[in-house]
């Protein structure tokens, strides 16, 4: 979920050599691990890009704040492009499974560099592409899944090459890899909603994301993939950025225990019901396959509706920045301890809440059929 425009002109093939950030950066901890999926490909937004925007925008004025500190203070304790202070969900899925001592990739790696999988996430990145917008009249030109999925295709076809001669195809290295898509399609609604478009006008996207994510999945499916994970929107009427932006919002579009924006949070609802409902038909479809649905609005509500017991004692409040100078510009101003909120930047959730979701997500209660710690392949 970012508010910056992404679509800088960049072509497939130069887009390709670039590639994607992998899963995570190196040392994440040494938490036990369950060691089942051989590798984690990954697709989304900024909830799950590692680097690959401000590596694809390095050099272009004005510089991405994603690449500037204070980001990755928490963890890493410098800027990896992650849009947070830290680690992020698939940092935590990544390490359960032991698949976290990675590097990022830089320019000019090859498959190689991808021991462990490869994370196609950008910030910015809508699930519908240009072409969607513009037949709703909006100039909107952003990275899309379709941009991620050509960068997999391709890395997919490299590392085929080089791990079978070509023989095969992907199947062999996707059937015991684990496929995070998403969050992917909060943007498609954000950018809409910035640009001033009515909300019913937008909620008529939300068949279209939903189709793009499914289609997604078939995809993968087709290519050999056997096991997803698919998160659903988060609760962003509880960011701290739209709650400024609709601050004179009648009292009656908040929600009284929480102080979020009730119909913006209603929005995230619809869209995960219609989520939900189109992950039933594809389990359906091919019940050989393995499809969680990540709850990450479940499990972020839970920290609105009771942050004190989790030891939020700023449920609504930036850590870092304001309306006057966001976060990564010079001048910024921080918070002392970044696990005391929820929201890092006014838009993306702290490292506290990325762990809180993902342990919902890996353990359970946040996870649906099943809490993906307990979707191992068998051996």
């Amino acid at each position: 979920m970012s508010l910056m425009r992404g679509g800088f002109g960049f072509s497939p093939a130069v887009a390709a050599l670039y590639c994607a950030a992998l899963v995570v950066a190196g040392g994440l901890g040494s938490r036990p691990v369950l060691g089942c999926y051989s590798r984690i490909f990954s697709f989304g937004d900024s909830l799950t890009d590692t680097g690959n925007y401000v590596r694809l925008t390095a050099g272009r004025k004005p510089s991405s704040p994603y690449g500037a500190p204070p980001y990755g203070r928490t963890f890493f304790g410098r800027p990896t492009g992650r849009a947070s202070d830290g680690r992020l969900v698939i940092d935590f899925i990544a390490q359960e499974f032991g698949l976290a001592n990675v590097t990022a990739i830089q320019v000019g790696a090859g498959p190689a560099d991808f021991p462990h999988g490869a994370n196609f996430a950008i910030i910015s990145s809508t699930a519908n592409n240009a072409s969607f917008f513009a037949r709703k009249g909006l100039d909107i030109t952003p990275f899309s899944l379709d941009t991620q999925m050509f960068w997999f295709r391709t890395h997919l076809q490299q590392l085929t090459q080089q791990l079978n001669g070509g023989r095969g195809g992907g199947g062999s290295i996707l059937s015991d890899a684990l496929v995070s898509l998403g969050e992917i399609g909060g943007n498609d609604y954000n950018f809409a909603f910035n640009k001033g478009v009515p909300r019913e006008t937008v909620r008529a996207f939300v068949p279209a994301v939903v189709d793009k994510l499914a289609a997604a999945v078939e995809e993968l499916i087709g290519m050999g993939a056997r096991a997803f994970v698919v998160p659903g929107n988060l609760p962003f009427g509880c960011a701290p950025l739209y709650l400024n932006r609709f601050r004179g919002a009648a009292a009656s579009e908040y929600d009284a225990r929480t102080g979020c924006l009730a119909w913006f949070n209603k929005f995230a609802e619809f869209h995960n019901r219609v989520l939900t409902a189109r992950l039933d038909d594809l389990r359906r479809l091919h019940p050989d396959v393995t499809i969680v649905y990540a709850d990450w609005y479940g499990a972020m509500t839970s920290i609105f509706q009771a942050p004190g017991k989790l030891g939020f004692t700023n449920a609504l409040g930036s850590c870092c920045g304001n309306q006057s100078v966001p976060c990564g510009k010079a001048g910024c101003t921080v918070c002392e301890d970044p696990s005391t909120y929820v929201s890092w930047d006014g838009t993306h959730p702290t490292e506290a809440v990325y762990k809180l979701i993902a342990d919902g997500v890996l353990h359970g209660p946040h996870a649906s059929p099943v809490p993906l710690a307990k979707t191992c392949p068998p051996t």
